[in-house]
Parts: C-alpha cells; sequence; structure tokens
C-alpha cells in the first residue's frame, strides 16, 4: 500500500493545502480538543496544532506515523499534539472530543458496511457533549482506467529526472477504486529504477452515507460540495460534511 512509502506519499502531496480552512475553521468554531483520524503523515495535523489546538492524531501506518514523527517534533515535544498508532474502527480512548476529523478520504478505508458502521459508531463515542465530525471524501470522477497515464499536478513529484505514473482500475460492484503508482526515478548512470504503490478506495455516494451516519447517531449533517463550503451539487469533486448527534 502507499502508506507503506510515506516518502512517497509526501511528495505527491507536498503542496495540498486544499483542505485546510475548511478543517482549521470548523476547529476554530468547537474548540478543543481535536481527535484526528487517519492522521497520515501531518499534514493536517500540523495545521491544526500551529493554530493553538490540542490534537490527538490517529493512524494504522507506523510509515506514516514515523514521518509524522519528524513533522510534529515541537508539538510532540510540548504536548500539544499525541500521535497514536490504531485503527480507527476498534479506537478506545477513554476522552471525549470537541471535534472527531477524518480528513482527505480517511472513510474511504471503511471498505465493508462492518467497517464504516465500526468506525461511525467509535466517531461518535469520542465526540463530548455539543461535539462534532468533520470529514471529506471525493466524489467518483474518474480519469481513464486500465492505461497508464501521468497527471499533471505530479509533475515535480521525485525532481527533474523522475516521472510518476498512474493505473486505475474501477470496481462499480463494489464501489472501489484501485490506483496503481509508479515513479521512474533515473540515475546518473543512466539506469531508471521504479518504485511502485497501490492504493485501494471505497467511495461514497451522499444518501449511503447520510444513512450510515444516522445509523451511528449523527443524525444532523450539513453537507458541502467544496472547501470553501459551496453548495453541493451534480459538478462537486468533493463531498465535505460536519456532521452532530441528536
Amino acid at each position: 500500500m502507499i502508506y507503506d512509502d510515506a516518502l512517497l506519499y509526501d511528495m505527491q502531496y507536498e503542496s495540498y493545502r486544499d483542505d485546510l480552512p475548511f478543517y482549521l475553521r470548523v476547529a476554530a468554531d468547537q474548540g478543543g480538543p481535536v481527535l484526528e483520524l487517519g492522521a497520515g503523515t501531518g499534514r493536517v495535523t500540523a495545521a491544526l496544532a500551529a493554530a493553538g489546538h490540542e490534537v490527538v492524531a490517529v493512524d494504522a501506518s507506523p510509515a506514516m506515523l514515523a514521518r509524522a514523527r519528524e513533522r510534529l517534533a515541537s508539538p510532540i515535544a510540548s504536548g500539544q499534539v499525541t500521535l497514536m498508532q490504531a485503527d480507527m474502527r476498534d479506537l478506545a480512548l477513554d476522552r471525549r472530543f470537541a471535534l472527531v476529523a477524518a480528513p482527505f478520504n480517511t472513510l474511504m478505508h471503511a471498505y465493508t458496511l462492518s467497517d464504516q458502521d465500526r468506525t461511525l459508531a467509535n466517531v461518535r463515542a469520542h465526540l463530548d457533549r455539543g461535539g462534532a465530525f468533520a470529514f471529506d471524501v471525493y466524489l467518483p470522477r474518474f480519469g481513464a482506467l486500465g492505461v497508464v497515464r501521468s497527471e499533471r499536478e505530479w509533475d515535480d513529484v521525485g525532481g527533474d529526472q523522475a516521472e510518476l505514473f498512474l493505473v486505475q482500475r474501477h470496481d462499480g460492484a463494489r464501489q472501489l477504486l484501485e490506483s496503481h503508482y509508479h515513479l521512474d526515478r533515473r540515475a546518473p548512470d543512466g539506469l531508471v529504477r521504479r518504485t511502485s504503490a497501490r492504493l485501494v478506495q471505497r467511495y461514497y455516494h451522499r444518501f449511503e452515507l447520510e444513512r450510515a451516519l444516522r445509523a451511528a447517531g449523527l443524525t444532523r449533517t450539513t453537507w458541502f460540495g467544496g472547501f470553501d463550503r459551496r453548495w453541493l451539487d451534480e459538478d462537486s469533486l468533493v463531498m465535505a460534511g460536519v456532521s452532530r448527534p441528536d
């Protein structure tokens, strides 16, 4: 999985900041502390900490958390950030949070109905009175499938002597998108070496996800079609939400 190669992951998303205003605004509205699910290498965590929030950041990947420790050395040392390796389906902390966040498609790793139910039940269990759950997932808009292609946004990944290629396959019956990334680097001796990684994501439609949230007790959801809080409509590429219990 790509999460075993934290360096490649960080190179891909080094300049990605689109979602930060959304999560910073929700965190400012809610206050802290914040429980972040799928913290990865700490991109969102660092922004939340810089805004003054206490963050408990959870991820299942040791490699991603190791990279996050490098990024977040000072906030960790001050006690402002706590990194934890845990599965979001089984997390059981003896505290509650004003905000639980699942940024950057974290929910798309809940592949089965059981995974979804357990994850969202955990979200509800960790919310304080008046707490909120903020999340985002991408909506199913696919590029060319089954062919090798390059993406303009990744032209700089790996430097001048490197090129990143992508191959995607779609399983519509299971709502799964499988992405294979191949990073080719040319060494000074002219030899090209390839690093490969795989990513599997399960996408959602709006009412499917809303029903799952309601079943978990998160009955009041405000939906957005972008991180600027625009309306969710048929042209939206991102589906973001803020959910609250009864």
